[in-house]
């Protein structure tokens, strides 16, 4: 019965990509994390990451067509930084910033554009670690750092 459940979970994940058995192969892995650059992240901080940007910028999403080449970028979870941090009892705000190297703001489609001051939008994610669902989504105009 178990194996029937697993089985038919794994066939609505979204498939993950992989590299070549080859190109695992040659990869070597270290004996300890290198410090430099190191991000720890506890559990629910991943967990409430990862649920966010699933809602944020779900993995496989089809890029809308009709749009500029310049836009597709948005459309990409790399193409954001996150920040996270505890709030209140039980809940971490997940915030998703544009990354203006990933993805240069379009000058035609951003707020700088329209306000003449070097602005951002910044989307913010309330989520309840205890259930593990989003408790809230905002989103704010912030000045370009």
């Amino acid at each position: 019965m178990l194996g029937a459940l697993s089985l038919g979970c794994a066939t609505t994940a979204p498939l993950i990509p992989r590299a070549t058995p080859e190109e695992a192969a040659g990869f070597t892995f270290p004996l300890e994390l290198p410090s430099e650059g190191m991000l720890h992240l506890e559990g629910n901080t991943a967990a409430a990451i990862l649920l966010a940007m699933d809602d944020f910028k779900p993995r496989g999403a089809v890029i809308p067509t009709g749009i500029r080449p310049d836009e597709s970028c948005l459309y990409l979870p790399q193409s954001y930084d996150v920040t996270s941090a505890l709030g209140t009892e039980g809940v971490v705000l997940v915030e998703f910033q544009q990354n203006d190297t990933a993805c240069p703001p379009s000058p035609t489609l951003s707020v700088e554009a329209i306000s003449g001051k070097p602005l951002q939008e910044v989307t913010t994610y309330a989520v309840d670690i205890r259930a593990m669902r989003i408790l809230a989504v905002g989103v704010q105009t912030r000045p370009r750092p």
